[in-house]
């Protein structure tokens, strides 16, 4: 005869203790953890205005220069080399604590050659819409260091000849033209930026 044990005859079961529960739920996991907020883009628009009134607009991304344009490398770091030999040189808004320095995520443009005025356009991009909060524009698109934009913007520029690895084998050269510096004043950034995030919905940026 089998001898059953202790409460484990084959008719009661013990009562199984119930494992603890050591996750919480899904959406109580996303309130325990921080919002993280999107990043905000900056983006240049180059527009380049022509004799016979044409028209040419450039899309360049901004990315920040954490350590200023010492953060610089490859042709925007010979380029302001070449234009300013010693750090004792630099323009104001190179260093200037008051002022954000970016670098375009394209290197250089073609630059056409009846160009008579240069418009520039910052827009910020949150949450997959565009933002228009600064419009600039210069008389001509001049090769010197400062572009003539006003202090919530300042441009460095600079002309140059060279040509891309298909136009060299054909030994063509062409004009082409570098923002290798974008400075964009603190105070102001800073501003549209808490503007932008305290209410999305609302900003509107210019119009």
């Amino acid at each position: 005869m089998r001898v059953a044990e202790c409460g484990h005859d084959g008719e009661h079961q013990p009562a199984r203790k119930r494992q603890r529960l050591s996750t919480v739920s899904e959406a109580e996991q996303q309130q325990q953890k921080p919002q993280q907020r999107e990043v905000i883009e900056h983006i240049l628009y180059v527009r380049w205005h022509g004799t016979a009134g044409q028209t040419k607009l450039n899309r360049l991304g901004l990315s920040r220069l954490d350590n200023g344009v010492h953060s610089l490398k490859d042709l925007p770091k010979e380029l302001i080399d070449s234009q300013y030999p010693s750090s004792t040189d630099f323009p104001d808004y190179f260093t200037n604590a008051d002022y954000v320095q970016f670098t375009p995520q394209v290197e250089c443009l073609v630059l056409p050659g009846d160009v008579v005025r240069t418009e520039l356009r910052l827009a910020l991009s949150y949450q997959g819409w565009e933002y228009t909060v600064l419009k600039k524009d210069s008389s001509s698109s001049s090769s010197s260091s400062n572009g003539s934009f006003g202090r919530e913007i300042q441009v460095m520029t600079a002309e140059f000849m060279g040509s891309d690895p298909f136009m060299a084998l054909l030994g063509l050269r062409m004009a082409l033209i570098a923002y290798p510096v974008v400075a964009l004043d603190k105070v102001f950034l800073e501003d549209v930026h808490q503007r932008l995030l305290a209410a999305p919905d609302a900003f509107k940026g210019i119009l």
